[in-house]
Order: structure tokens, then C-alpha cells, then sequence
């Protein structure tokens, strides 16, 4: 029993909240669902947070997928996308949500960015949480307005990138006439035996570029760990070319000469 002069906020048909306070995510989560029947998950941006990814835009909006033969009116704080084939759901976080590979491309639906849309991609295959296969199912006849970035960023996931700036890197030694593309996150091995997996490789000039971000490489005793990797790559024979995703973005011409010189050099050096 609610107390005096309490009140029930009605959220939809059939749906209330017990208490008269600002909604918090959960509460519009569980709403939402509730209002679009017991074959509803949640997908997109909020799926892939729940999934614990990172590179999701913060204002992602609430999207549940119901079947089709459902029709949930409108909610204020969610959209309703109704599918023909709703895809099996997983339990996260106490709700259903769409499986990795749907969550994602969900979320990919609205952007507008290509940088955006390679983060999402290549953070879920990194992490894991599905591979590229089964996100090209997924995005097979996708028609809506961002697949073609979608379909754009997948080429790159399937060629070996992992990170939206590695992906900018193709980009860039794409536009050279003399050297190749590289091999991407291809494990090699020092001297001892342990495995190095360079961002991007040339194996027959013993070149390897890493994308020198902060995140990665400039934090705490992050420092250290790359100036030790680099160490062994340069007691192997290997040269290691650093360029940061600023230079990448803002001086593409200067870094592909950078590489394509380191390249060239290697290579009179193994033939001589």
C-alpha cells in the first residue's frame, strides 16, 4: 500500500512506477520492456553497454525489439523497433538483450560518423563478444542509411583491424603505390620465443607500425611495457615505426612517407 498523498506515475498502459522521482535507466529498462510484451529485448547502444563495451555514444538511445506482429504504442524514453525475426535473447544484467553481434549493428543504425561505426565493430571483436562472421550475417541485406559504413568497417575488421584508428591506418597505406598492405595483428615472435602481435606488419622488411595512443601506450607503467615491447622488437631485427591516431588523422600524407621510407629501407637491407 502506497502511503498518504503518495502517487503511481503511469508510463504506459498496464505500467506504473510506485514512486513520483525521475526515472533512472533500470526503471525505463524494465518499463520498456514490460510495455512491449514477454518476447521483447533491449538492443543498440544500451545492449552493448550491458555487454560491458565502452565506445557507445552516451546519448545511445533506449531501443527494445519486439516481433512483429506486436504493436506497443510509443514511449517517451524508448523506441519501439519492430522485427520478423526477432533473434534469441540473452539474460544480461537481469534483462534480455539482443545478442552481441545484433546489439551492435543496432546501435550503428543512426550514426553518421565511420570512425564511430569502426570503434563499435572492431571493440566487439576484440573483446570478443562475437567474431566477424557473425556479424556479416547479421548485416547481410541490411538496408537502413549507416550499413554502408557498417559494411565498410567490417571490411576492416576482416582484414585484421581491431581499433577504429588502426582502421584509419589502412586508410592511409591504402593510397600508396609502392608498398602493400600490411599484415594486421599477426602474432610474431623475439628472440625467446614470445609472441609480439604488431598493430600492422611488413614481414619482408622487418617493419612494424603501432599506433602510439595515450590510452595504450602513455599511461603509468604502460610507458615502460611499450618501451620493453619495442626493445625486444629491436633486438630481433624489427623496426618500429610509432605514430599516433592526431597524426594519423591530421597529417595522413607525412605519415604514410614515414612508412613507406622505413619499408623501402628494410628492404634494400634484407636484399643486401
Amino acid at each position: 500500500m502506497l502511503g498518504p498523498g503518495r502517487r503511481w506515475q503511469r508510463l504506459a498502459r498496464g505500467v506504473y512506477a510506485t514512486f513520483t522521482g525521475a526515472l533512472g535507466l533500470r526503471h525505463q529498462t524494465r518499463a520498456a520492456l514490460l510495455h512491449a510484451g514477454p518476447s521483447a529485448m533491449v538492443t543498440g547502444g544500451h545492449a552493448c553497454r550491458a555487454y560491458g563495451m565502452r565506445y557507445v555514444s552516451s546519448d545511445a538511445p533506449l531501443v527494445v525489439l519486439v516481433p512483429w506482429t506486436t504493436q506497443p504504442g510509443p514511449l517517451r524514453f524508448a523506441l519501439m523497433r519492430r522485427v520478423r525475426k526477432p533473434p534469441t535473447p540473452r539474460i544480461v544484467g537481469g534483462f534480455p538483450v539482443a545478442p552481441p553481434e545484433r546489439s551492435v549493428l543496432d546501435a550503428c543504425v543512426g550514426a553518421r560518423s565511420l570512425r564511430t561505426v569502426r570503434a563499435l565493430l572492431c571493440e566487439a571483436v576484440q573483446t570478443g563478444l562475437t567474431t566477424p562472421e557473425r556479424l556479416a550475417a547479421e548485416l547481410a541485406g541490411a538496408q537502413w542509411d549507416a550499413a554502408r559504413l557498417a559494411r565498410r568497417a567490417l571490411d576492416d575488421v576482416r582484414a585484421g583491424c581491431r581499433s577504429a584508428p588502426e582502421c584509419e591506418l589502412r586508410d592511409v597505406v591504402a593510397a600508396s603505390s609502392v608498398i602493400e598492405e600490411p599484415a594486421w595483428n599477426r602474432p610474431l615472435h623475439d628472440t625467446g620465443g614470445r609472441p609480439l602481435i604488431p598493430d600492422a606488419c611488413w614481414h619482408e622488411a622487418r617493419v612494424v607500425v603501432e599506433i602510439d595512443s595515450a590510452e595504450w601506450h602513455r599511461l603509468g607503467d604502460l610507458v615502460e611495457r611499450t618501451e620493453q615491447r619495442r626493445a625486444r622488437y629491436a633486438a630481433s631485427g624489427w623496426v618500429v615505426v610509432p605514430v599516433s591516431p592526431r597524426r594519423l588523422r591530421e597529417e595522413p600524407a607525412v605519415v604514410l612517407a614515414e612508412i613507406e621510407a622505413a619499408v623501402l629501407a628494410g628492404r634494400r637491407r634484407r636484399a643486401g
